[in-house]
């Protein structure tokens, strides 16, 4: 699984179809991440939790 932001989901998709993943499991988080506070980067993981679950188990 690859974590991204909104940013680089594009790029990210890319690279996965680049290197023959095209069913990458991707999650994407708000972007930025850096100079984000601690809290605000907790903020962003709780944001994903369930989506990650679901990429994990599907």
């Amino acid at each position: 699984m690859v974590v991204t932001t909104t940013e680089f989901r594009a790029l990210t998709s890319e690279v996965a179809a680049t290197l023959d993943l095209p069913e990458a499991r991707i999650v994407e988080v708000a972007h930025p991440l850096g100079g984000v506070d601690i809290s605000g980067v907790e903020s962003r993981a709780d944001s994903v939790v369930e989506e990650t679950i679901r990429v994990l188990t599907a």
